[in-house]
């Protein structure tokens, strides 16, 4: 399984999906810097990395994550190479897993460049209040946002097994992202499996009535709920190219 992670790295590594994800994570600190001089009062570090945060885990990850998903799961359909794939003498399901596992190294590598570039724009802003543990608890913050809101994207493996155009994946993503923004505040938010990972990150849980727990267990059954239909789907249907 370490060959399929590594293989699907250089072939991500070559890809302007990449790329473009890259771009997408520098996005909402190149944003916030722009409001820094827009809005030039009460600005810190500290409030940089929150709205970078906020915006990054509760909307531009949503979107970008379901296109990262659509190639990851999708391309090997779409480039017809899921046939050859499938005689290496190794199980579809550690195949499967593979793709989960570099979609989470992929979460990773965009949490830290988010992170970094909202480091170098502050610096170029000259906010006042940095300091290391700052940086260090907002990277935390983030990354646990973004390992929550991959599981919550299981579901959308299946859909990308079942419709591999991206086009798809991309109107998904940009619905889900106008759902999140709709739904943020409400009382029923801490229920919904893609706001919950903000919620509970940034400790905006502890507003709600409702116990984290809750929340926790939402997320674990959209894990496992999508988990366990992609694999059903993945290692019981023919591939037909």
């Amino acid at each position: 399984m370490l060959t399929f992670i590594e293989m699907e790295f250089l072939k991500l590594k070559r890809s302007n999906i990449f790329m473009l994800s890259l771009f997408g994570a520098i996005l909402p600190p190149l944003l916030m810097f722009i409001a820094v001089f827009a809005f030039d009062e009460g600005h810190t570090f500290d409030l940089l990395f929150k709205n970078v945060n906020m915006y990054m885990s509760a909307l531009f990850a949503v979107m970008l994550f379901a296109i990262m998903i659509s190639y990851l799961f999708g391309r090997e359909y779409n480039e017809h190479t899921l046939k050859t794939m499938l005689t290496i003498p190794v199980s579809r399901g550690k195949f499967l897993l593979s793709k989960y596992v570099m979609f989470l190294v992929w979460i990773v590598i965009l949490t830290v460049v988010t992170s970094l570039s909202t480091l170098a724009f502050g610096f170029i802003a000259g906010l006042d209040g940095f300091s290391l543990r700052l940086f260090i608890e907002s990277f935390a913050r983030l990354l646990l946002a973004n390992v929550l809101l991959f599981m919550t994207f299981s579901p959308f493996v299946f859909i990308s097994l079942l419709i591999t155009n991206m086009v798809p994946a991309m109107v998904g993503g940009a619905g889900l992202a106008l759902v999140n923004m709709l739904i943020y505040g409400q009382t029923w938010a801490p229920y919904v499996p893609w706001v919950c990972p903000y919620l509970i990150a940034s400790g905006e849980i502890a507003q709600y009535s409702t116990s984290i727990a809750v929340s926790y267990g939402v997320i674990l059954t959209t894990f496992a709920i999508g988990l366990a239909i992609s694999y059903i789907y993945f290692t019981r249907t023919d591939v037909s190219l």
